[in-house]
């Protein structure tokens, strides 16, 4: 399977047929591995922050506001791959699509994606470093003790990708540490039960009084952002291109992958946020930090809970830190060179392009260390309010996505939006209007 995968690219002058695609379930497995290791990847700090901070302070009563999230990024998602298996122009690049609209748009989707990148990596890295800083006994002073871990985890980072090394191993334990911890949520929700009938009314569509540390209408623009996505999803490309998935012929097979994924992130989604609601249920006990989080898995399940949660964000955390800043590099530069295709010929590797190394190391690790330091806020409310300002960027692109997937003049005819596909995305490009207008008049009223 490995040399299938390695086989010619899509810029090769002859590009072969490649492996034929399975049918059904069990083939879609040979072909592909589970498909948990897709929510694997899509795992991150800000749902585990967003769903216990959710559930401890609100119940179940913004339960609609995960399900609207996952259906957003089904349909989201799906639209991005869709583009990218079946545009007229047999591209794999989405940002070659967004030039097809306008020139500038590469540039300013790749800007946008940027800066949303820098946005998670100030709150995942300070994450990994509270976690790693736990773990090792909470030696020193903990503000300046979490800003020497941080600082020692960027400088490993930066080691590991100038040598060139790979992360295998580190994948490896990350996705068995996290697993273990995701477990060990719904292990206390089966022992503990849950309210059914307070879950089943938290799907009607209310936002509730504020309530805890954080104001509700911010936990829903934090959902928002932190599930259904926004600018992160314009990394989905890069991993179809990683998997060889570049003709029609995948489509099917991506859609059963996207699907397995979502039904993935709901277990995970829900099982984090009943622990939470279940376990601080009557409690006078609000999350404001990490170490709430810590205390939250100690009332769960005891003594263990606070291990399992600093090695669960440990892993989830400088898993995606060195990924992330590679990934947001190559959005930004593939903007660029869509843009100005004289400066950057579009069939270069990016990863040759000048100055994608200062953009990934000094942009992407170096600097979002400032928010480790200890003047800075904690690791919650770095969280909440970056997932709640992802939340901003879905709206300008999903306009971008409904003009390209909704036209025969991008698409391969067979492939063009039904109807009921682009009202999907319509309303989810609404439901982000609204929440942009939210978080902005939360912040600023």
């Amino acid at each position: 399977m490995a040399a299938e995968e390695t086989s010619a690219g899509p810029s090769s002058p002859s590009v072969p047929e490649g492996p034929s695609i399975p049918k059904g379930f069990k083939g879609y497995v040979q072909f592909t591995g589970p498909g948990l290791l897709v929510a694997m990847a899509w795992l991150s700090a800000g749902d585990l922050v967003t769903a216990s901070v959710s559930g401890a302070d609100y119940g179940y009563a913004l339960i609609w506001a995960l399900v609207i999230s996952l259906v957003a990024r089904y349909f989201f998602v799906s639209a991005i791959g869709k583009y990218i298996l079946a545009n007229n122009e047999e591209s794999d690049s989405i940002m070659a699509g967004f030039r097809r609209l306008w020139r500038g748009l590469p540039i300013l989707m790749g800007a946008v994606a940027f800066v949303v990148g820098f946005i998670v990596q100030t709150y995942i890295i300070k994450g990994a470093a509270a976690a790693l800083y736990n773990l090792a006994g909470r030696p020193g002073d903990s503000g300046w003790g979490v800003f020497v871990v941080a600082i020692l985890l960027v400088g490993l980072t930066t080691a590991m990708l100038l040598a060139g090394r790979q992360y295998k191993v580190l994948e490896l334990l990350a996705r068995l540490s996290v697993v273990a911890l995701l477990v060990t949520f719904m292990i206390i929700v089966a022992l503990r039960g849950f309210d059914a009938m307070e879950l089943l009314r938290g799907l009607v569509f209310q936002v509730p009084e504020d309530a805890g540390g954080f104001r509700s209408i911010v936990i829903v623009a934090a959902i928002i952002g932190a599930v259904g996505g926004s600018a992160a999803n314009l990394l989905y490309p890069y991993f179809l291109r990683d998997k060889g998935w570049n003709r029609p012929e995948y489509r099917k097979l991506q859609i059963v992958d996207l699907l397995i994924g979502i039904v993935a992130m709901v277990i995970i989604n829900l099982a984090v946020w009943i622990m939470a609601a279940e376990t601080l249920q009557g409690r006078d006990f609000s999350i404001q930090d990490e170490n709430d989080l810590a205390q939250m898995m100690q009332l769960g399940i005891g003594a263990p809970g606070p291990v399992l949660l600093w090695l669960g964000l440990f892993f989830v955390t400088f898993n995606s830190f060195p990924a992330y800043s590679y990934g947001f590099t190559k959005v930004l530069l593939d903007g660029v060179r869509h843009t100005f295709p004289r400066v950057s010929d579009p069939a270069d590797d990016l990863e040759r392009i000048p100055g994608f190394r200062w953009l990934q190391i000094g942009v992407l690790l170096c600097l979002p260390l400032l928010f480790s330091l200890p003047m800075a806020p904690n690791f919650v409310v770095l969280t909440i309010a970056g997932q709640a300002l992802q939340a901003l960027t879905g709206p300008i692109i999903i306009v971008g996505i409904i003009i390209l997937t909704s036209s025969r003049r991008f698409m391969m005819a067979a492939y063009v939006n039904k109807w009921w596909e682009t009202l999907a995305l319509l309303l989810i490009g609404a439901i982000g209007l609204w929440a942009t207008f939210g978080t902005i008049r939360s912040f600023f009223g």
